[in-house]
C-alpha cells in the first residue's frame, strides 16, 4: 500500500542484516521505516544506500 505523497517506496536490507522499507515523498525526501523499532543503519550503510538509490531512480526515470 503506497503511503499518501509518497512516489515511490521499497525495501533495503543493510550489511548487518537490519532491514526496513524506504520511501521517496513527491518533494524528493527520503524517508526510511525500519523494521526494528529504534534501529539505525550505520553511516556507511546509509551513504551506500543513498547512492544506490539515485542510480536506481535515475535508471528508472525519476
Amino acid at each position: 500500500i503506497m503511503r499518501p505523497g509518497t512516489l515511490v517506496s521499497g525495501n533495503v536490507t543493510f550489511s548487518d542484516g537490519m532491514s526496513g522499507t524506504w520511501q521517496l515523498d513527491q518533494q524528493g525526501r527520503i524517508g526510511l521505516i525500519p523494521s526494528t523499532e529504534g534501529y539505525r543503519p550505520s553511516q556507511d550503510d546509509i551513504q551506500e544506500f543513498q547512492i544506490k538509490l539515485q542510480d536506481a531512480l535515475h535508471k528508472a526515470g525519476y
